[in-house]
């Protein structure tokens, strides 16, 4: 795994259920989204995540991500208000992964 600014990239994965892959969530604005994500992340902006609950699966890793690491933290801790175990964020956020030259959708 890259490491950026004291993380470990592929970090918010560790632990997956290896059978499945981990959600990637972008908590980002659908314009931010279109502009481009992590593949194979899905678009569900923070203001409406708890309004979409059935799109996540409480039998599956999540992994929550945003610019810089706020929104994703607010979203686990709604998340785990709602029962949500399996659920995480990716500290470095968007910033961190295109600063570490990763892969953009």
């Amino acid at each position: 795994a890259r490491r950026c600014a004291g993380h470990r990239f592929g970090a918010g994965l560790e632990g997956a259920d290896r059978q499945r892959e981990p959600l990637l969530v972008d908590l980002r604005s659908p314009a931010d989204y279109r502009r481009g994500h992590i593949p194979a992340a899905i678009n569900l902006p923070l203001q409406d995540l708890v309004h979409q609950l059935e799109a996540l699966p409480r039998d599956r890793d999540v992994v929550l991500y945003c610019a810089s690491g706020y929104r994703s933290a607010l979203g686990v801790m709604a998340l785990h208000l709602h029962g949500y175990e399996r659920v995480r964020g990716f500290a470095p956020g968007f910033a961190g992964w295109t600063a570490a030259d990763q892969p953009v959708a």
